[in-house]
């Protein structure tokens, strides 16, 4: 008894302390920021940061250190900082709340508040924080699976809603889901949690949490502009990382023990096995002829539309965005190799007889080429001793899943961006397991110098791969050489775009976000701009239809307006403006941010399309491109398409934001399994997600088709070589 006694004795002169150091603090931050309107929110963020670093040595070392010296849970830093961002924002909202209401002394009602929370901190700290770690009793594991299925299946917004359920269909499945995950923690509860998957389950749950409010209310609201919000995020945080941890640990466990083997007697596996690359082409050709047939010439949207008018010095968007006149019209806003392949392709179809052979020619050798990728990839795997049952359901991938046969016939540089991305992938495979001689070393760069030849950021995932392969013993100067190589190759070829006068791309690229952002200022909160600002921004952008043509999810209609002719003091002047709303408004800028990128890490935002229609941005200016009289098979393969989106588990694989979960979950198995060497080849994906988030779109399909394509042969090779645990 005295020993619980002396114990809190401690934590009430630690606490007290670090209040008194909190108070203190406040009160500084309070009258330093007193003329901002959330000063009170502020002021208890900037002193709880400071105070609770005091308070977690204090706790850790003297409160709650144990006599006989047994390890503290290794999470307590995480745990308690944690229940320290909880506190801090329910502390934050309640004095704000009372202080409006009241009228009171902000610091006088600060004291009461977090007095009461210090009593209640101090039994959690005492049994969740610095605890030795104990399984679940039965009590817990049913309130963890109660919230566990209400996070999943409700998504409540305000606390009305709770009492909403009882009247919803939803009761029955909610009762049965959380009497599955009842006995599914129970089960489980007792494994070994890694650190790795802690980490991630925390990723993953505020991922979830953010993306729901953004998703719902494009800002953050639901999460912190209520009390009722508040506590309804952290029983949807206990829930979800409950249920997610478990899950990934049990996941870790199924890897470690699954193995496959192939059946001797099947028929099938036995055709494949005697030339898998042959048997591959065959397939993949009479199942890709079909939808050649169906689609005849191919597909062409809007970007491709455009190329071929550079090509053919007609007028177009890329043109009259550049602002150029003339005979030549070529531009860098897509890749110049692509732009020229497909246009001389068509004009070489136009000199045939029509605009449809020249489109013909062009989706015949962009599917040839993604055939030979495909099953090259496969016979890679088999030379890997990958079982043949697991290249056969990659096989069927390719065959079944609509968005290979579908970007096959469609004329984007994003097509043949995914091909060099698999092949690219492949070669970092072998640069890891093999020596290379010079001929590996001249492919490697072909087929590097091939990723920015058809994609403008197959730079970034250059520089964001290749030279992190130097810490491992292999190859390091051919990676060294193939590195010099490639960088040569890359300024001769900005040298001669500039050499032949190909108009560049605009600076306006690489404004996405901070257009996006200030797009958002003037769109809410346009009061605040003083007039001098407005007119620095309109000098850049247009600033007249801001508000009419904001998308939080798109920047290109602001984007479009940007001036070409603005000068480098206009840009820097922007920069200023856009820098200076930043620190009066960083919720509002980050709020702008998440809305053009959330669902490249938000499983819930699918948004699943593929190109399929004729475009008639050709046939405006005279060129006969039409579809054949197949309307029918073209709705019927077109509705097959589009319902895969829809088919639970297989749909799974055309989900933007569970692919990045899966690349994330990766990098957490590959650390517990010992084979963190294998971390270097997602790398790859990282960079082409990394730039979908800077980039101007929020969710689009076509950018993350590089990563997606790749993903099964990565998976099949780490499963081959891993060290087994």
């Amino acid at each position: 008894m005295f020993k619980k006694t002396n114990t809190f004795y401690k934590y009430l002169i630690s606490g007290g302390l670090c209040f008194l150091i909190d108070i203190l603090l406040f009160t500084l931050f309070n009258f330093l920021l007193g003329n901002n309107p959330k000063h009170i929110i502020y002021s208890t963020i900037f002193a709880r940061i400071i105070s609770s670093g005091i308070n977690y040595l204090l706790n850790r070392n003297k409160v709650f250190k144990k006599n006989d010296n047994k390890k503290i849970d290794k999470f307590t830093l995480v745990k308690y900082f944690l229940l320290v961002i909880v506190q801090m924002l329910v502390s934050a909202h309640t004095v704000n709340y009372l202080y409006s209401a009241l009228n009171i002394n902000e610091s006088i009602i600060k004291v009461i508040v977090d007095g009461l929370l210090c009593i209640i901190n101090f039994f959690i700290q005492k049994k969740l924080i610095f605890s030795e770690y104990k399984p679940h009793n039965k009590k817990t594991i049913i309130i963890l699976a109660i919230l566990s299925s209400i996070a999943v299946l409700y998504q409540p917004i305000v606390t009305e809603d709770l009492i909403k359920i009882a009247y919803q269909n939803k009761v029955l499945l909610s009762s049965v889901i959380a009497i599955f995950l009842y006995f599914y923690y129970l089960k489980y509860n007792n494994i070994e949690r890694k650190k790795s998957f802690s980490v991630l389950s925390f990723i993953f749950t505020i991922f979830l949490i953010i993306g729901y409010s953004i998703q719902n209310s494009g800002s953050l609201a639901l999460i912190f502009d209520d009390i009722q919000y508040l506590i309804i995020t952290m029983f949807k945080y206990i829930g979800y990382y409950t249920f997610i941890n478990i899950s990934l640990n049990v996941i870790c466990e199924f890897l470690n023990k699954f193995k496959i083997t192939d059946s001797k007697k099947s028929k099938l596996i036995t055709l494949f096995k005697k030339n898998p690359f042959l048997f591959s082409i065959i397939t993949l050709s009479i199942v890709y002829l079909i939808y050649l047939i169906i689609y005849y010439p191919g597909v062409v949207g809007y970007d491709p539309s455009y190329q071929i008018k550079e090509v053919m010095g007609i007028p177009n968007f890329y043109s009259e965005s550049a602002g150029i006149t003339g005979t030549s019209l070529l531009t860098a806003y897509n890749p110049i190799i692509h732009t020229l392949l497909i246009g001389y392709l068509f004009k070489l179809g136009l000199l045939l007889g029509s605009a449809n052979i020249g489109i013909f020619i062009y989706t015949v050798i962009q599917m040839s080429f993604m055939i030979f990728v495909l099953s090259y990839s496969i016979k890679f795997l088999h030379q890997e001793k990958v079982p043949t049952v697991i290249l056969l359901i990659i096989l069927g991938l390719y065959v079944f899943v609509p968005i290979f046969p579908f970007y096959a016939l469609s004329a984007f540089k994003d097509t043949y961006f995914a091909l060099f991305m698999i092949l690219y992938v492949i070669e970092l495979c072998k640069l890891m397991k093999y020596d290379y001689k010079k001929i590996d070393i001249l492919r490697l760069i072909v087929i590097a110098v091939s990723l920015f030849f058809f994609r403008h950021n197959g730079i970034l995932t250059i520089i964001l791969t290749l030279p992190f392969f130097l810490i491992l013993k292999k190859n390091k100067k051919a990676i060294l050489i193939s590195l010099v190589s490639i960088f040569l190759v890359f300024a001769l070829y900005n040298g001669l775009i500039v050499a032949f006068k190909v108009t560049p791309t605009s600076r306006r690229e690489v404004l996405s976000i901070p257009i996006q952002q200030i797009s958002r200022l003037v769109k809410e909160k346009e009061e605040i701009i003083d007039a001098n600002d407005k007119e620095t921004i309109n000098k850049v952008i247009d600033y007249s239809i801001i508000k009419e043509k904001y998308n939080p999810e798109l920047s290109d209609p602001i984007k479009n307006t940007f001036n070409n002719e603005a000068s480098t003091n206009d840009l820097t002047n922007f920069i200023g403006v856009w820098s200076k709303y930043m620190v009066k408004e960083p919720r509002l800028y980050l709020e702008a941010t998440l809305n053009n990128m959330y669902g490249y890490i938000y499983p819930n935002a699918q948004n699943w399309y593929f190109y399929h229609m004729k475009y008639n941005v050709l046939n405006e200016v005279g060129f006969d491109y039409h579809y054949n009289n197949l309307s029918i098979l073209r709705d019927i393969t077109y509705g097959y398409g589009e319902v895969f989106g829809y088919i639970p588990v297989l749909n799974l694989f055309v989900n933007i934001g569970f692919m990045t979960w899966i690349y994330l979950y990766l990098i957490g198995y590959l650390i517990e399994s010992k084979n963190k060497k294998y971390i270097l080849l997602l790398l790859p994906a990282f960079s082409i997600i990394l730039a979908c988030i800077l980039g101007p779109i929020n969710t689009y399909y076509r950018y993350v088709i590089p990563y997606s394509f790749s993903l099964p042969i990565i998976l099949s090779f780490i499963y081959k070589n891993k060290k087994s645990v």
